[in-house]
């Protein structure tokens, strides 16, 4: 009785575990034609498949479903070597060979796929090489840009340089020319003061031999008296014309320079016909004033004769005074 019950339960549990066979082999059919080959997790032919086989380890009738999962994946695999995907296609063919490598075709779409990875490595390499190509010539075009551009500013530093070797070259020449004038200025102030100096020399000389060629009589002690009585009581009782201050310094250096200055005194004479009082210190400033105030009017006019007198000036400027003109000296006109 017992062993009849057991034989029975045991009857019963595998009728119970083929029913679940059938039913996990009808959810595998409908796994594959809704392509849930490998997901969703928990709901796909692969993990129906593991789980049948797991069940029903001798039980073939789960092969040809393998099969069809198989071939169904090629067809994905295809369709992603037609879009192009090497990576996808590769992916599904590596499932086919784990899973179901006896899959027929699979050699086949396995060739398909390494043909098309061979032909689009070679077109990565020759997009690789046009692209380095390209980099290489626009690499060789920035450094032809930067050899231009160097070379331009060469060009604009050398055309600098000899702008200013140029400007230079100019501003020496005018040293030059601006120190030889002023050489030529010195040499011919040198002849002028020479000319002065042998024209005052000349003076000096006719005066001497004036003097000497006609001499007066020795004036009788009573003369000589009344005569300085006369200088000393002589003055010029006019008012001047003009003033003009003289430049005491270059007196007192006997700088002849003072010639510049006198000019415009010396034309106010010849303009006015003009007699001259001096002023200064002393004696042999009013004498060295009467030379350089000769040869001043001389240069303008040598047929004009100066008529100056002198008068002595305390710690103070010199200067010159122009008065009317007159034919006698002071000391004759105060004898009259």
């Amino acid at each position: 009785m017992k062993f009849t019950t057991f034989v029975l339960a045991l009857l019963l549990g595998s009728a119970a575990q083929a029913a679940d066979l059938d039913v996990l082999l009808q959810q595998i059919k409908t796994d594959i034609a809704a392509n849930r080959l490998s997901t969703p997790a928990g709901n796909n032919a692969l993990e129906r498949i593991d789980a049948f086989r797991e069940q029903a380890p001798f039980d073939y009738r789960v092969i040809p479903l393998m099969y069809q999962w198989g071939d169904a994946y090629l067809r994905l695999a295809d369709e992603a070597m037609d879009n192009g995907d090497i990576d996808k296609a590769n992916l599904y063919l590596q499932r086919v060979w784990q899973v179901a490598s006896l899959t027929p075709g699979l050699e086949q779409a396995q060739a398909r796929l390494d043909q098309l990875a061979s032909t689009t490595q070679q077109v990565a390499q020759k997009d690789k090489k046009q692209a380095q190509k390209k980099d290489q010539a626009a690499e060789a075009e920035r450094q032809r840009r930067i050899a231009a551009a160097a070379a331009e500013e060469r060009a604009r530093l050398e055309r600098e340089r000899q702008r200013r070797l140029e400007q230079a070259r100019r501003e020496a020449e005018a040293e030059k020319q601006r120190l030889m004038a002023e050489r030529k200025k010195r040499e011919e102030e040198e002849r002028q003061r020479r000319a002065e100096a042998q024209q005052a020399a000349r003076l000096a000389a006719q005066q001497t031999q004036a003097s000497t060629a006609a001499p007066e009589a020795e004036p009788a002690p009573e003369e000589v008296e009344s005569a300085r009585e006369l200088w000393e009581q002589a003055e010029e009782d006019r008012p001047p014309l003009a003033k003009y201050d003289l430049n005491g310094g270059m007196i007192s250096d006997r700088n002849r320079d003072i010639g510049d200055s006198l000019e415009p005194i010396c034309r106010a004479i010849l303009d006015n016909d003009a007699s001259v009082v001096i002023h200064t210190e002393d004696k042999s400033d009013y004498r060295w004033l009467t030379v350089r105030l000769t040869l001043c009017l001389r240069r303008l006019d040598d047929s004009f004769r100066l008529r100056h007198s002198y008068e002595t000036l305390a710690q103070a400027e010199p200067f010159l005074t122009l008065h009317p003109p007159r034919e006698v000296s002071l000391v004759r006109k105060a004898a009259d």
